[in-house]
């Protein structure tokens, strides 16, 4: 990576960091919501559930379903991404309400700041299923995987 670039990949990160929140502050929306950050994965179209993480959260894993996304696809390679050679893991902290929506997100671990924004538009896209406990619709936390990889 060269200097220049290097240097505007530094700023951007600094920008992208002080625009969000605080890892302690937690948006007003999230208010209500259960945080299953810890116990709820998606990836893709697929949702790891941990069961033990769940328990911990004070949520009968035997009366939780998981959301399941109903629309939504990936974003594209940002090119300021590959043009910095830039890849990994975007991590996402969401809320998907009972109506399914998206809404409220936060990046908790940054890859680029044009990755980070493709992953966090992709997201915000998508809809599901909202999450269930004991059969009633819930607004969850839940953490989203992005994988940016150079092909």
């Amino acid at each position: 990576m060269s200097r220049d670039r290097g240097l505007t990949y530094a700023l951007g990160a600094i920008a992208l960091a002080t625009s969000a929140l605080a890892v302690d502050q937690v948006p007003h929306e999230w208010q209500g919501a259960l945080d299953l950050r810890t116990a709820v994965t998606i990836k893709s179209e697929h949702v790891a559930v941990s069961l033990a993480e769940l328990t911990a959260a004070g949520v009968d894993a035997g009366a939780f379903t998981p959301p399941k996304r109903l629309k939504g696809s990936s974003p594209s390679y940002p090119e300021a991404a590959a043009r910095d050679g830039a890849q990994g893991t975007v991590l996402v902290e969401c809320l998907i309400t009972t109506s399914g929506a998206v809404e409220a997100c936060r990046v908790s671990h940054s890859v680029h700041p044009a990755a980070d924004r493709a992953a966090v538009n992709a997201i915000r896209r998508w809809r599901y299923e909202p999450a269930r406990v004991a059969e009633q619709p819930r607004s969850i936390l839940a953490r989203f995987m992005m994988i940016f990889r150079l092909q």
